[in-house]
Parts: C-alpha cells; sequence; structure tokens
C-alpha cells in the first residue's frame, strides 16, 4: 500500500484546467506528497530530478546578480507541455506538470496561492545524517 496521506494539499491545484500530476517534495529529493496520477516509484524518480533541476536553478541566481538563497520557482518547457517548480516552504518545493495548452501563468499564481494558504503544512524538516555514529 503508497503512503500518501498529505496528497490533500495538492487538490486546489489538480483543479486548475490543463494540469496533469502535482508533486511536494523536500529540497533533498523525498517525496512528501503526489497527485493520484502518479505511484510511489515514478514519485520517488521525478522528486530526485525536480531536487537537480531546483539545486540547479538556485545556483545560477548570481547569472542575475541574485543572492545564491533567492530561488522562487523555475519553469521547464517541453513539445507538449510544462513543469513549474515553486517554493513552497524554507525545505519544500511544489511541482506541476500540465499539458502545452495550459496557462501557466494562472497555473504559478495558483500554486502561490495554495503555498500561501497552508504555509507551514507544507514545509518538512530536512534529513539528517544519521551515517556512521562517530
Amino acid at each position: 500500500m503508497t503512503k500518501n496521506p498529505d496528497a490533500w494539499m495538492l487538490n486546489q491545484v489538480l483543479d486548475q484546467p490543463e494540469v496533469h500530476d502535482a508533486i511536494l517534495i523536500t529540497a533533498d529529493g523525498l517525496v512528501k506528497a503526489f497527485s493520484p496520477g502518479l505511484d510511489q516509484d515514478q514519485a520517488d524518480s521525478i522528486a530526485a530530478a525536480l531536487a537537480g533541476v531546483q539545486s540547479t536553478s538556485s545556483a545560477t541566481a548570481m547569472f542575475c546578480r541574485a543572492p545564491a538563497d533567492s530561488w522562487r520557482q523555475s519553469l521547464v518547457e517541453f513539445d507538449g507541455g510544462f513543469v513549474v517548480t515553486i517554493r513552497a516552504h524554507d525545505s519544500t518545493f511544489l511541482s506541476v506538470a500540465t499539458s502545452g495548452a495550459a496557462d501557466v501563468g494562472q497555473v504559478a499564481y495558483r500554486m502561490h496561492e495554495v503555498v500561501a494558504q497552508l504555509g507551514r503544512e507544507m514545509g518538512t524538516a530536512l534529513r539528517q545524517d544519521v551515517g556512521s555514529g562517530t
């Protein structure tokens, strides 16, 4: 059985036209919640990739003369759609996959509204190193 108790947080984003799926991930690539269109393995794979996208985006902040920790959102465009990723909390990111017909501005606006409404509910603590115990 898949554990996905926080999926309810994604409902208000999933009801937007042309939105396929949504996922809430931690900055270190763990899945916090995912939409019903995904299974756990897909969500885990997407989370790892999106953590990389966010990290790469953050690393390019100096390109626009912004502080390193100032990343807010990324947009990746494909022939058939978009992936929008926004900061949901200090250590959590919300990503949405859409068709190419989506109004990406409206989708991103709705994502930001949901994050503003849910605030801390979307946050999570980063994993702590449980290493070798030394």
